[in-house]
């Protein structure tokens, strides 16, 4: 059961992760490097890093919200700095970076519950 529980946690993970680098990637491509969005994508890499490592097993659950916290509020911060509309894109609605910070959460609160739920067990 336990080798079962290790599998189901690596695939938010990974997803989590892949979308972190595919939206520092996107970024680099195009130019439009943010300090705020590039952050918030750095502090969720080096959560699941760290999480990969077994490093803070006992205090999973603050560490997870805290990061997770800290990149929902940078990219707020950057939506209420910059705006919704991405100017630079003809004023277009940021639907990448919705889906992007969408599917983030989602993931990450699907991690968050399965390692509770291997905790708990």
């Amino acid at each position: 059961m336990r080798k079962h529980t290790t599998t189901i946690l690596k695939i938010p993970g990974l997803g989590i992760a892949l979308l972190q680098l595919f939206d520092i990637f996107i970024h680099a491509v195009t130019d439009q490097l943010e300090i705020l969005r590039v952050t918030s994508n750095i502090i969720v890499l080096v959560w699941l890093a760290i999480a990969a490592a077994g490093k803070f097993n006992g205090k999973f659950l603050q560490i997870a919200m805290g990061s997770v916290g800290a990149y929902l509020i940078l990219n707020i911060t950057f939506l209420a700095l910059e705006g919704v509309r991405n100017m630079e894109q003809g004023g277009e609605l940021r639907v990448t970076l919705f889906m992007l910070i969408f599917l983030t959460t989602v993931l990450s609160i699907l991690l968050i519950y399965i390692k509770g739920r291997q905790t708990s067990n």
